[in-house]
């Protein structure tokens, strides 16, 4: 029954991608928008209703989210096969997706919210999933974070009502400061942007085919995409846009420092996908939506090959997630192997693989449009710590010595090989693929023969100095700097920060709770509620004996005059 309902699911979902590819061209040639309106009722001149849009970005990101759903649950019957409730993981898995496509196909903020929600909620559920207090800590800070950022989407619904409409495509503009800062709040919660990044690490306690997922394209996606769609609203504040850019220019920066001097292999893939959030947030805020677009699609290809090649060799590491134990795995995985190799060499935006289409064009139009010096620098410098964490990860792979005696009595898996050769395939030519399909009129980009050299250089430039800094750790000169990796494995000390105002909300719970009990006295018998009760026992009578009491009163008017 457990294979009929995996493969089943993974069929149906795989079927819906294909079907979801076919009207993302059909769209995108004829140049369509579609709006499906279900009304649900009417109240004080404001009009509820379920709000459908669906354009070919809609349909493009459908699609992704449904491919590698499908893919991961293949992986997932194979990984997750010795846990005792699978079905319920399924079905966790299955409303964690329909929240994400209900969440890409509202048209506005009622709709969007539903699925918003719908994402925070069993983020949690699989968060906690492995029954542990770090689960459990890990899962409160992660549900905290993104419940303030769901205040920000419902203050933006109240002050939306003013006009009596919710969507993205009719903006007020009188109130646009607000609206632009209480979106912003939500986007940066959900994709975890300083100084709301500490819990995406944390939320590496859930299971892997789970942080495959919600790090690809669902959940952490969800904030850039609501960004992508409030396009209106950036332009109508741009003179905040240049805070935004810098906050996450520092998300990319902290992110890939930590990143450097961390030791858990899921971590290091978390923070890689943090330092993508920050390029794609940069890119939005900039002016260059579709780029960011574009980029969030191919991330999520490569990005979910890289968690599931993960997968496995955790597997033959028996959940050991220390990349210290780990070294010359091509023995027996040398498929899996290469496809890892591959996918961080799309994350590092190596020429010609995935990654490279569209971070090198986001950087080529930066320079392009003339942007000022401390963001290309800046850009410049997350290039270079992102390929020095990548070149770090594939050192322990591959030239760092075996300390892990089990791994050699472990096999390999075909199913988990079917799912990751159908993402290296995206891997490698989703890039070009999809730039035919996105730009396919010329965009000619005019820079100089150095300015692409420089790029050039710096990715060879950081591969070999990620090698070097890695013979230096084996040979403990770093040491005496463990102050300072202390400093950056906490996230610039954002973890801390987290904790306090979490504890903040959970320790102050019983005087909020005596709060609370107190105006229950207040309202009961004994106070307000007693004098209510008085007035409305006055009420009853005077309407009850209104003719006798009207007598009475003419009757005493004619012996006062």
């Amino acid at each position: 029954m457990i294979v009929l309902v995996y493969f089943n699911l993974s069929g149906m979902m795989l079927l819906l991608s294909v079907v979801m590819f076919i009207m993302f061209l059909k769209f995108l040639i004829l140049k369509l928008s579609l709006f499906i309106e279900l009304f649900l009722f009417s109240f004080n001149s404001m009009n509820f209703s379920l709000v459908l849009y669906f354009d070919y970005k809609t349909f493009m990101f459908m699609m992704t989210v449904l491919l590698i759903s499908s893919m991961i649950i293949i992986y997932s019957f194979e990984y997750m096969s010795m846990d005792m409730f699978s079905l319920r993981f399924i079905y966790l898995l299955m409303l964690f997706v329909f929240s994400m496509l209900l969440m890409i196909m509202g048209q506005n903020l009622l709709m969007i919210l539903l699925g918003w929600d719908g994402l925070g909620l069993i983020s949690y559920c699989l968060v906690i999933y492995y029954n542990n207090w770090g689960a459990y800590n890990s899962g409160m800070i992660t549900i905290l974070t993104n419940r303030l950022g769901d205040i920000g989407l419902l203050l933006s619904i109240g002050v939306l009502s003013i006009i009596g409409d919710w969507s993205f495509m009719f903006l007020p503009e009188a109130d646009s400061m607000i609206l632009f800062f209480m979106i912003v709040l939500a986007c940066f919660t959900k994709s975890a942007q300083i100084p709301f990044s500490s819990w995406l690490p944390m939320a590496m306690a859930a299971p892997t085919p789970i942080s495959a997922l919600v790090h690809s394209s669902t959940l952490v996606t969800a904030g850039v995409y609501l960004l992508i769609r409030m396009e209106k609203l950036i332009l109508l504040n741009s003179i905040f846009t240049s805070l935004m850019v810098f906050l996450s220019l520092m998300t990319m920066w902290a992110s890939g420092l930590v990143a450097l001097f961390e030791n858990d292999f899921k971590k290091i893939i978390a923070l890689s996908t943090l330092s993508q959030l920050g390029l794609m947030m940069m890119s939005v805020f900039i002016g260059l939506k579709l780029m960011s677009f574009f980029h969030l699609i191919i991330h999520a290809m490569f990005k979910s090959l890289l968690f599931m090649c993960a997968g496995l060799i955790l597997h033959t590491m028996l959940n050991n997630q220390d990349i210290r134990f780990m070294g010359i795995m091509g023995g027996n995985y040398l498929l899996t192997l290469m496809m890892f190799n591959c996918s961080t060499l799309a994350l590092c935006g190596f020429p010609f693989m995935a990654g490279f289409y569209s971070k090198d064009l986001i950087l080529d139009l930066s320079i392009y449009k003339g942007f000022n010096f401390f963001l290309l620098e800046g850009f410049y410098l997350s290039i270079l710590i992102t390929v020095l964490y990548s070149f770090r990860l594939i050192y322990y792979m591959m030239m760092n010595f075996m300390k892990f005696s089990s791994y050699y009595f472990c096999n390999d898996s075909k199913m988990m090989n079917f799912s990751m050769m159908i993402m290296f395939i995206m891997s490698i030519f989703g890039g070009s693929v999809f730039n035919w399909f996105l730009f396919n009129s010329l965009i000619t980009v005019s820079l100089s023969m150095e300015t692409k050299l420089v790029i050039l250089f710096l990715i060879f430039f950081s591969m070999f100095i990620g090698i070097f800094l890695n013979y230096l750790n084996n040979s403990k000169f770093l040491m005496k700097f463990k102050v300072n990796f202390e400093f950056f494995k906490s996230m610039w000390m954002l973890n801390y920060f987290s904790m306090v105002y979490s504890k903040m909300f959970l320790f102050n719970s019983g005087m909020l709770n005596e709060i609370e009990e107190m105006w229950d006295k207040i309202i009961d018998d004994s106070g307000l509620g007693f004098l209510m009760l008085k007035l409305m026992v006055y009420e009853y009578v005077l309407n009850k004996n209104f003719v006798e009491i009207l007598f009475l009163f003419i009757l005493a008017l004619l012996f006062i005059f």
